[in-house]
C-alpha cells in the first residue's frame, strides 16, 4: 500500500487493532493476542526494509489503488443500501 493510503488509514487500522486487543481480553487471551501484537510490531523494521523496492515497481496509481480497496469497516457485512 502507497505510503500516503498508510498514514491515512493509520488511525483506522490501529483504533480496529485495540479494539481486537480488547476482545481477546474479554475471552481470557489477552496474553496470546498481546504476544502476537509485539511480535509483529519486533518485525516492522524488516518489513519496511523489504517495502522500499516494492513501492519503488509500482504499477498502479494511488487513486486506483484507493477506489479498488473495500472501505467498510466490516467486510464480511452486506451493505444495507439496495442496488436498484
Amino acid at each position: 500500500m502507497p505510503g500516503v493510503l498508510s498514514w491515512l488509514l493509520l488511525p483506522l487500522h490501529l483504533a480496529m487493532n485495540v479494539l481486537t486487543v480488547l476482545a481477546f481480553i474479554l475471552r481470557g487471551q489477552g496474553r496470546v493476542i498481546l504476544r502476537a501484537k509485539w511480535d509483529a510490531a519486533k518485525g516492522l523494521p524488516g518489513m519496511w526494509h523489504k517495502r522500499r523496492p516494492i513501492q519503488s515497481s509500482w504499477v498502479a496509481t494511488v487513486g486506483q489503488i484507493w477506489r479498488g480497496l473495500d472501505k467498510r469497516v466490516f467486510p464480511g457485512r452486506r451493505s444495507r443500501v439496495k442496488k436498484v
